[in-house]
């Protein structure tokens, strides 16, 4: 894969300009690309370096929309987990999930069973092989299950599968290579300054090449920013205030050292549920991963600020009145992942995930050329992706056609992390990652390419030292925005 300069960018016209190389921006770009459209993705850090990187990995299906009375959605996301496992094999498998029931009220075994009856129903030929329908087990069964996180008074526990990914870096690596693919052009530390307006209508973007600091203007029929927090600050220049975009917050997960359970268990937390039929407090799941736990999801204020130490110290808090027994302290955490999630936010009711993402055609806010998409779930994202690209090719003079994204396969790159401190093959894995795979920077490479930094291997005596050694030559050590622009175009 070979990262567009700005000169290819800014050379020719796009029919579409997707902003945000996040799960939405990927999808987006390998969607229109698909249809035939001429595409243009730009990201102004690294493929999935944001809230799709920092995500719980896992592939719902459903079953929490239940407490919602949000059917709709139920199905959605069991059709779209069943996509993902066909279409990236080896990346995406069933993952059993036990809960704790407790008493015999809104909490227990019969409101559990109920809700599965229901998931069961409404789920029925959407849920792909793999993923049995959800049941509840009694009280010895659960506690077997549960281990340690039982609580004394256990009555039951409630069974089902979602999809976990296995490697979140190589399934983005799968969507950027069969957007390439298609024909799409794309690169990352391409940074939008701003929205190109020409008249009422916008018609492509502002440029900043973070690699060489030259800057440029590419023309596009219609943009679609999928920038996460950063859309509606693109946005304002060009709308009235508000024009419907959401609140963030903030939600961390957290690698830890504890090893992995062969299911994922949840344990119930303080904080309230936001559940329309609640049935208690908020649960927090602790999901196997590799030989590792990854246990999510904290959610807080943002405040403006994408990343927070106190979040974390606050989590660990939580989880150790949920579950004393883990005795967690910052010692067990390998990794911190966070990002901003859509929420509404507010000192009396604290955050309240939104249920549903933002998908915005500002053309009928007198602004065409323009679709902002910012969304609140992984597991949905081609779906989201679909649709924004056909609000896009609405304006277009030739739409492509209908999405055919829903029945492709994704060419996935298997790989095997080497050991940091094995120099030739760590330095071959960088090598691999910067030529075929667009990596710039040593952080690239150790959090978005392989799994050195998120299993915590990089915290081995001598395993930086090894791997600066070992990316001598190949690739950029250190921050970006603290190093000078390093190439030119030719």
């Amino acid at each position: 894969m070979k990262r567009s300069g700005l000169g290819e960018l800014c050379s020719r016209p796009f029919d579409l300009l997707v902003a945000g190389g996040g799960i939405y921006g990927l999808m987006a770009a390998w969607d229109a690309s698909l249809r035939g459209l001429r595409v243009a993705l730009v990201e102004r850090s690294d493929f999935g370096g944001g809230s799709s990187h920092n995500s719980l990995k896992i592939m719902h299906g459903g079953i929490r929309y239940v407490q919602h009375l949000d059917f709709r959605r139920l199905r959605s996301s069991a059709r779209e987990r069943a996509f993902w496992q066909r279409a990236a094999p080896g990346l995406v498998r069933p993952l059993e999930f036990t809960i704790p029931l407790y008493g015999h009220g809104s909490r227990g075994p019969e409101a559990f069973r109920a809700a599965t009856a229901l998931y069961n129903l409404a789920s029925a030929g959407l849920r792909g092989p793999g993923y049995p329908g959800a049941r509840t087990v009694g009280a010895a069964e659960a506690r077997a299950r549960l281990g340690r996180l039982a609580g004394a008074d256990l009555t039951g526990g409630g069974v089902w599968r979602d999809g976990q990914i296995t490697d979140v870096n190589q399934l983005h690596m799968a969507l950027l290579r069969a957007a390439l693919s298609q024909g799409a052009c794309a690169a990352n530390y391409m940074e939008v300054t701003g929205f190109a307006a020409e008249g009422a209508r916008i018609a492509g973007a502002f440029l900043r090449d973070r690699l060489t600091g030259e800057t440029g203007r590419l023309s596009a029929t219609v943009t679609l920013s999928c920038t996460g927090g950063r859309a509606p600050a693109l946005a304002a220049p060009h709308l009235p205030a508000g024009s419907g975009f959401p609140g963030f917050a903030r939600a961390t997960n957290l690698v830890l050292d504890l090893p992995a359970a062969t299911m994922a268990r949840a344990v119930v937390g303080r904080a309230e549920s936001d559940a329309v039929v609640s049935r208690g407090g908020r649960m927090y799941f602790l999901t196997p991963w590799k030989h590792l736990t990854i246990a999510g999801t904290h959610e807080a204020p943002a405040r403006g600020a994408a990343k927070s130490d106190a979040d974390v110290d606050d989590f660990l808090a939580e989880l150790n009145l949920a579950a004393p027994e883990l005795r967690l302290s910052r010692g067990n955490v390998l990794w911190v992942q966070q990002g901003l999630i859509p929420a509404d936010v507010d000192d009396a009711r604290g955050v309240r995930r939104k249920t549903r993402g933002a998908l915005i055609d500002h053309s009928q806010a007198g602004l065409p050329g323009l679709v902002s998409a910012i969304g609140v779930k992984y597991t949905t994202a081609r779906l989201i992706a679909e649709r924004a690209v056909d609000l896009a090719a609405s304006q277009l003079p030739v739409s492509g056609g209908a999405s055919r994204s829903s029945g492709e396969t994704l060419a996935v790159d298997l790989r095997d992390d080497p050991d940091p401190l094995d120099g030739a093959a760590a330095s071959e894995r960088i090598r691999h990652a910067v030529g075929a795979e667009m990596a710039v920077t040593l952080e690239d490479v150790m959090i978005r390419r392989t799994g050195w930094a998120e299993t915590g291997a990089i915290r081995r005596p001598g395993a930086m030292e090894s791997l600066r050694r070992a990316a001598t030559g190949l690739c950029l050590d250190g921050p970006l925005d603290q190093l000078p622009p390093v190439r030119k175009e030719a």
